[in-house]
C-alpha cells in the first residue's frame, strides 16, 4: 500500500507530496498554500506514489575534482621538469672550388701588379667574400660585408708609413730604429682595430660578429708578455701564447653572445714540453747516428788509407730538416686543436680533429705542386687546405644558435689596422 500522496491544486497546479497519515480521515477539501483557493480531495487532485527503492536512489552529489573545497584542500601538483635539451652537432664545410678561386686569384694578382698595389683593397674583399661565402655552418654560409673603399683608405695610410720607413732606413739607422720601435708599440692597437673592423664586417645568418676594444689588455698581452718571454729565454712563451689566445677569443662575440675560452695554462705548457722533448730526443738520436757513422767512416778510411764518404754520413744531414718539419707541423696542428677545443659559444663547444700526418702530407704535396707549377697551383693548394680544416671542425651544442640576438653595430671603425698588418707583414690576424 502506498505510503505517500501527491496533492495537486487544480487552480495553479501547485503540488506537494505528503505522507498518507498526515491527511485526517474523512477530509474532503484542502486549501492551496500558494493560490489560497479551496479544492476537493478526489481522484483528480490526489495521486498515490510508492517510495523509491534503494537501487533507485541517486548518490549524494560529490564535489567536482577541480572544485575548491576549503574543508579538504587539494595538494599542489609538483612542478614539471623542463624537457631535456637535445644535443646536436653543427658541422662546418667548405664548398669552394679551386677553379672558381683561380679566376679570382689571377685577376687580383694581375690588377695589383698593373695598379702598383692600389687594387689591393678590392682584391682582399673579393678573396674574403669567396672564402666566407664558401664556408658553411649547418648549411648556412658566412658573409664578408666590408666596403673596399674603407680598406683602400687604410691601405693609403699604411703605404705612406711604409714609404717613410723605407726612406728613413736609407737616411739614418737611428731614425729607422725609432720608426720600427713606434710600429712595434703600435702593434697591439693595430691588432685590436683590425679585429674590430673584420668582426663588424663578418656575419652569419644576418647576425654580425663583434670584438671588444680592450687596449690595456692588448698591450699587456702582446707587448709586455712578448718582452718578458724574450727576457726569460722562452720560459714564459707558453703562458704568452695562452694569454694571447684567451684575449682574442674572450673579446670576440657572435651578436650579443660572447665566446669563452676554457683551455688552461697547463695545457699550453704540456704541449710546449712535448715539442721540446721531442726535438731534444730526435737531436740526441741523430747525434748517436752521426757518431756511429763517423766511426764506420774512420775504420773504412784507415783500411783503405784514404777518406771515402759514404751514404751513412749524409743520413743526419737529411734527417734533421725532416724531423724539424714534422715537429713544426705537429706543434701548429696541436695548437690549433687545443685552441678550438677550448673555445665555446652559446652553451656549445667547438671540436677540432686535425691530424699531424694529414697536415704534413698536405703541406708537402701543396709545396711540390706550387714549385713545379711555378706558382700557378697556389689557388688549388689554398682551397685544399681550407677544405681539410673545415671538414675537421664542428660545433657540439644543446641549444643551437637560434637564441642568439644581434648586438649594436660598431660604427666609425677604420681599416688602417688591417692594412698595416699586410703592408708591414705583421701577424695582425691571430688565428686559432
Amino acid at each position: 500500500m502506498p505510503d505517500q500522496l501527491t496533492i495537486v491544486c487544480p487552480h495553479c497546479a501547485f503540488s506537494r507530496t505528503v505522507p498518507k497519515s498526515a491527511i485526517p480521515d474523512g477530509a474532503g477539501r484542502a486549501t492551496c498554500p500558494k493560490c489560497k483557493q479551496a479544492f476537493p480531495l478526489n481522484a483528480e487532485t490526489m495521486r498515490t506514489e510508492a517510495p523509491p527503492l534503494e537501487s533507485d536512489r541517486l548518490p549524494p552529489p560529490q564535489p567536482a575534482a577541480d572544485t575548491d573545497n576549503s574543508a579538504a584542500p587539494r595538494p599542489p601538483e609538483p612542478p614539471r621538469a623542463p624537457p631535456a635539451p637535445t644535443p646536436s652537432t653543427l658541422a662546418f664545410s667548405f664548398h669552394g672550388s679551386a677553379r672558381d678561386y683561380f679566376g679570382i686569384w689571377v685577376v687580383n694578382t694581375l690588377l695589383k701588379i698593373v695598379t702598383v698595389g692600389f687594387y689591393s683593397a678590392w682584391a682582399k674583399v673579393r678573396k674574403r667574400c669567396f672564402f666566407y661565402g664558401s664556408t658553411t655552418l649547418h648549411g648556412q654560409p658566412f658573409e664578408y660585408l666590408a666596403d673596399p673603399m674603407a680598406l683602400f683608405k687604410g691601405w693609403l695610410i699604411a703605404a705612406g708609413a711604409f714609404i717613410l720607413y723605407s726612406i728613413a732606413t736609407n737616411i739614418s739607422p737611428i731614425l729607422s730604429a725609432v720608426i720600427a720601435l713606434v710600429v712595434f708599440l703600435a702593434f697591439p692597437w693595430l691588432l685590436v682595430r683590425s679585429r674590430i673592423f673584420n668582426a663588424a664586417n663578418s656575419s652569419y645568418r644576418n647576425i654580425r660578429f663583434g670584438f671588444r676594444p680592450d687596449y690595456r689588455q692588448a698591450y699587456l698581452v702582446f707587448a709586455g708578455l712578448s718582452i718578458l718571454s724574450v727576457l726569460t729565454l722562452g720560459l714564459l712563451a707558453p703562458y704568452m701564447l695562452y694569454r694571447q689566445k684567451k684575449f682574442v677569443v674572450e673579446n670576440s662575440s657572435y651578436g650579443s653572445t660572447p665566446f669563452t675560452f676554457n683551455a688552461t695554462v697547463k695545457d699550453f705548457y704540456l704541449l710546449s714540453l712535448k715539442v721540446v722533448l721531442g726535438f731534444v730526443a730526435i737531436i740526441g738520436l741523430i747525434g748517436i747516428i752521426a757518431a756511429m757513422t763517423g766511426g764506420v767512416q774512420a775504420i773504412a778510411a784507415g783500411a783503405s788509407g784514404r777518406w771515402a764518404p759514404g751514404g751513412l754520413a749524409l743520413l743526419p744531414m737529411l734527417t734533421l730538416p725532416l724531423v724539424y718539419f714534422i715537429l713544426i707541423v705537429y706543434g701548429q696542428t696541436a695548437m690549433a686543436n687545443l685552441s678550438w677545443n677550448g673555445t665555446a659559444l652559446a652553451g656549445g663547444s667547438f671540436r677540432s680533429t686535425l691530424r699531424t700526418r694529414d697536415m704534413a702530407l698536405l703541406f708537402v704535396t701543396n709545396s711540390l705542386a706550387i714549385l713545379f707549377s711555378l706558382g700557378l697551383m697556389v689557388p688549388w693548394a689554398t682551397v685544399r687546405l681550407a677544405r681539410y680544416r673545415f671538414e675537421h671542425l664542428e660545433l657540439a651544442t644543446t641549444d643551437g644558435l637560434d637564441n642568439v640576438l644581434a648586438a649594436a653595430g660598431t660604427a666609425g671603425v677604420g681599416a688602417a689596422g688591417d692594412e698595416f698588418g699586410d703592408v708591414f707583414d705583421m701577424p695582425i690576424e691571430i688565428a686559432l
